[in-house]
Parts: C-alpha cells; structure tokens; sequence
C-alpha cells in the first residue's frame, strides 16, 4: 500500500466496504478476531489502550448493527487460514500468475471485478484477464487481508468472507509519474480452504483513474487510432465515432486486443511525456503557456487572499482552501486552447498530476517528487500554491 492509511484504518474501511453490502457476519468471531488484530497494532504502532478500545467498540457496533447478525452461522474457527488464502490469491493476481491464482480456486468459484474479463469459467476468466493486465501494465499492490465474519447461504456464496484493500496502477500510469490509484478492494469468500466467490471493486471514478487515465487515453485512441478501437474495447463502448468515456474501462480479453493495448499504451506515454519546455521557441507554444502561467498566477493570489482571514495554525482551513481554489482553477486550464504539438503533454500528464497532488487527504503530505514533476512544466509552477 502507499502508506496513506495505518492497518486500523484499513481493518475499518474494509468492514465498512462490506457493510456496503449487507454481508451477515457473526459478530463475536469478527470481535475476537479484531482484538487480536488491534493488540498486533498496539504492539507494532504504540496506540494507547483508550485509542485500541474505541476501535474495537467501533468495529464491533459496525459488525452487529449495520452487517446484521446470524447467530446460527456456522462459525469459523480458524480465521487465519481463510486470510492466508486469500493473501496468496491476491498476490498470485498481483504477479500474473494464473497457474497459482486458480490453484486457490473451487471448481465452481465465481470471479468477477471491474475488471475482470466477463464468463461463466473462472478458471478461464483469470487467463484472460492476468493476460490483458500484463499487456497493459496493470500493478497491484496490498499489505494486508482482513477476515470481516461468516457469510450465509442467500445471494452470497456462504463461507469465511475476507476483505484485501489495494492500490493498483494501469495504462501504464506510473510510467506517466502518476501515484497509485487508492480504494480498491477484493471481497473474497473462502469455504473448505478454497475461494468460492472473489470479487473485485475499482472506483474509478472517486478514485481518479477515470479522468486521469482512462478519459485521456480513450480520447487519445479515437483521435489518432480510431481503427484499432473496436479490436481493443467492446462494440458498446465505442459511439458516433468515439470512445465512450463515461461508464467502465472495460477492454476485449483478445490476443489482438492484448498486443493493441501494449503497443498503443506505449506509444501515449511517449506522447504525453514529451517535454514541453523543447517546443518554447514555437510562438503558439509560447502563447499558451503565458496564458497558463497568468491562469495559475490568478489562482495563486486567489489562494492567499482567501487564507488571510485563517489562523496559520489552522491547516485543514488552509488545505480545504487550497484544494477549493485548484477545482475552480482546473477548468480554465483544461478551456485554454492548446497548440497540437504541446497538447497532450498537459491534458494526458501535466493536468492529471496537478489533479493527483491535491486529490490527497488534508493529513497526508503529497510526495516531493510529484509537485517537482508539477514544477517542472512550463506555465504551471505558480498553480502549486
């Protein structure tokens, strides 16, 4: 995981992710099992007894009032195994390994995802999908699984129901210099020590994946490779002569598809990580970039005015600010007309970066090396106020 959230914070969100969905948990195995889990924390990180406590209280209300309780659940008596499996499972997808992600498979297990190639053979599904990630350089990255309680027979598959919150990268993402994408989650369900249910959550469009790689992509391909675009995406997704951008980034699982999407990702990376700075000399570049440069001053006076009245004492005001001020900046930048030549290394990099560093959260400090990459454009220097 990137660090933005300690393993408490993360036992929480994934009880919450499945309370999302009305899992049934047996509220006294899950209770156990998080006391366990927050005296491991307590240990490792130092958190007081009252800090530990509340935690527990918390996650034990969340368990039996909102999950809702069967008591006549069978219980499970070793939870440590279903989260092992689960573990291993997780990684296996994490390296492409279709081989060993199956092997953790029931021969009637259901996989399905975000993205996650569609079918009734789980088996296959997998294939085709660790196949499509390794064209398209997908990553995916996660510390820990967590065991949230029982599921029951009903619309679930029954069994031990274990949460795996990671962070994933794709369309190569990180080669752009973008951070990983946050709040994805597998729910896995595990009975008589093998996966009976996997499934698999990517917001991505509260996560930024969508308007920072998907969109720009998407509109990159129907512009310069329109021909390709029903080899690589579904017929549904592509209308009136262009990608539609705003449902899922659900690609075609084909060799075709799969070579397209190594060789055009390749290719918008090198277009997007083109230095602006090398094409100054051009008066249209020159322009824009005066005019994105009077657009982030503006935002930058904008800023200082608003924190003159806010206690410098008082970070979150100064932050929340700071953040108010770049999403009313955002559109001007993305309005000002852009020579060709310059055009996507700003609407495929520079403005998905801007909208990376101030997507974090108030408490966690953006890394040194994203606001240098910010800096380093030409024309957005001023807009890290």
């Amino acid at each position: 995981m990137t660090g933005r959230e300690d393993d408490t914070g993360r036992t929480l969100r994934s009880l919450l992710l499945e309370e999302s969905n009305a899992i049934p948990v047996d509220t006294h195995q899950a209770a156990v099992h998080l006391r366990r889990r927050i005296a491991d924390i307590r240990k490792r990180r130092r958190l007081t007894f009252a800090a530990a406590a509340s935690v527990v209280v918390v996650l034990v209300i969340v368990a039996g009032g909102w999950l809702g309780v069967n008591k006549a659940a069978e219980p499970v008596q070793n939870p440590d195994q279903p989260v092992a499996i689960a573990q291993e499972f997780v990684n296996a997808v994490g390296r492409f390994d279709a081989d060993a992600a199956i092997s953790y498979l029931s021969d009637d297990a259901s996989v399905k995802g975000d993205l996650i190639a569609p079918g009734s053979n789980a088996a296959e599904q997998l294939r085709l999908t660790l196949a499509h990630y390794r064209a398209a350089a997908y990553k995916q990255s996660f510390d820990d699984c967590v065991y949230v309680g029982t599921t029951v027979p009903g619309w679930m598959a029954a069994g031990a129901s274990v949460s795996c919150a990671f962070d994933m990268q794709a369309i190569r993402s990180e080669e752009i210099g973008l951070d990983p994408y946050t709040g994805n989650v597998w729910r896995i369900t595990v009975r008589d020590g093998k996966i009976v249910s996997a499934l698999q959550n990517i917001p991505y469009g509260a996560n930024g994946f969508r308007d920072q790689i998907w969109v720009p992509f998407a509109t990159w391909m129907s512009t310069y490779h329109p021909g390709d675009v029903l080899t690589m995406f579904p017929n549904d997704a592509y209308k009136r002569g262009r990608l539609c951008c705003a449902g899922a980034a659900a690609p075609l699982y084909t060799e075709d598809s799969n070579r397209l999407w190594e060789q055009r990702s390749a290719e918008y990376v090198a277009a997007v990580k083109l230095n602006p700075a090398t094409l100054l000399n051009q008066p249209q570049v020159g322009a824009y970039v005066a005019k994105l440069d009077s657009i982030c001053a503006a935002a930058q006076t904008k800023f200082e005015n608003q924190i003159k009245a806010i206690s410098p004492q008082n970070q979150p005001a100064i932050t929340e600010a700071r953040k108010r001020v770049l999403r009313e900046t955002m559109p001007a930048l993305r309005a000002a007309p852009s020579p060709e030549a310059v055009h996507w290394p700003y609407e495929g990099r520079a403005f998905p970066l801007i909208e990376k560093f101030y997507s974090y959260p108030r408490n966690v400090q953006p890394p040194e090396s994203l606001q240098g990459q910010i800096q380093q454009i030409p024309g957005l220097n001023k807009c890290m106020v």
